[in-house]
């Protein structure tokens, strides 16, 4: 092997390749990426067996090989190099580094042991708009669970249904819900299957690679391989391939409950400052906040016997008769962080029946939280 290539390009993907990787692996080959010259580019690649890459970079190639190298020492230490020309080239089992009066060498694992990561052979079966799609992505990734122990709820439900697609996700204290219209590619994907159930932590890579390629990148290419129940995400020069989760998704459309007796609508940013100052409290006390709703105020308070109490009201519109309801605070600011809508909107029936926060701008997403039983 022997090639050249910009450092600056070199780091951007061994940064990306290496979320691939996990520490926690029994297998040291699953600590390398693999570096395989392709067609005149470089290709980078990685697993921690659940979810992979492919990721290509333009290079000179000189003379064509493949190598496995450790990906932790090898990332820290091309992003340390002159934003300058990188040259690779293999002697013997060792790779030999060289940039601007840098030099290094690396010892090499064999590729055999490295396994192997699907890769497509033709264009890609489905091509998916992708304007909406890292936005969407965020706004339901972070309701699903990271609790291995229960694999249904680490994915996040892909279901088609009337001409619209639905990405769900729950971990059981609360659910995520939003609906795509009109999504370019949706009929061809409704032919292939009506429900996936994909990793969530593979849903946020793809959010990741679409929000960090190229600005006039439109399309997301989609492949279902149902030999090996894996799914391939596409852009011309990055594959991630994930498995897909196999078991029954919760019916979540039980749990979403009719128009809330109390409902305010608020400014997002002033509930999440507020939210934020609550928490201060909360920490010592299991998360919870509690809000009381009356006489178009929102109050929302914390109390923690080591720290003592806070109190925060706030003017928002309300209809209904009010009431009070406590939360978990954490829950609140994942979601309120994952919307762009100025103002939201909150329904509630009492302090023991689900919220239900929504943008004020965007029927298409909800978002349930349960409520915490509080003693007074």
């Amino acid at each position: 092997m022997k090639v050249s290539i910009l450092q600056e390009n070199l780091t951007k993907g061994l940064n990306i390749v290496s979320r691939f990787i996990t520490s926690k692996t029994q297998l040291p080959i699953l600590n390398n990426i693999l570096i395989k010259t392709d067609q005149g580019r470089l290709k980078l690649a990685a697993t921690n067996l659940e979810t992979g890459i492919n990721f290509w970079l333009g290079a000179k190639v000189e003379k064509e090989g493949e190598i496995c190298l450790p990906a932790k020492v090898l990332t820290e230490y091309i992003s340390s190099l002159p934003a300058q020309k990188v040259n690779f080239e293999l002697v013997d089992n060792s790779l030999k580094v060289d940039c601007e009066g840098y030099q290094a060498s690396f010892l090499t694992s064999p590729t055999s042991e490295f396994p192997l990561i699907p890769s497509l052979e033709k264009k890609p079966e489905i091509l998916l708009g992708i304007k909406e799609l890292p936005l969407v992505i965020n706004q339901v990734t972070f309701a699903a669970t990271q609790d291995e122990g229960r694999p249904v709820l680490t994915g996040v439900l892909l279901r088609i249904k009337k001409g619209s697609l639905f990405l769900v996700a729950t971990d059981g204290y609360r659910l995520s819900v939003k609906e795509i219209k009109q999504l370019r590619g949706l009929e061809k994907l409704a032919k292939f299957k009506e429900e996936l159930l994909i990793p969530a932590r593979a849903l946020n890579e793809v959010s990741k690679i679409l929000t960090e390629g190229e600005k006039e990148l439109s399309e997301l290419g989609l492949t279902i391989t149902s030999k090996n129940n894996q799914i391939i995400f596409s852009t011309p020069n990055v594959e991630i391939i994930s498995r897909l989760i196999e078991g029954k998704f919760p019916e979540f459309e039980k749990i979403i409950p009719n128009k809330g007796k109390t409902q305010l609508t608020m400014e997002t940013e002033n509930l999440l400052q507020a939210v934020r100052t609550a928490s201060i409290f909360a920490r010592e006390a299991a998360n919870i906040i509690k809000f009381v709703v009356k006489n178009n105020k929102l109050e929302i308070s914390s109390n923690s016997p080591q720290l003592g109490e806070n109190k925060i009201t706030l003017e928002v519109k309300t209809e209904g008769n009010g009431g009070e309801i406590a939360f978990n605070a954490r829950y609140l600011i994942d979601f309120l962080n994952s919307i762009k809508s100025d103002l939201i909107n909150f329904q509630m029936n009492d302090a023991l029946s689900p919220g239900v926060f929504s943008p004020a701008d965007d029927k298409s997403f909800l978002h349930i939280i349960m409520p915490i039983r509080i003693q007074e």
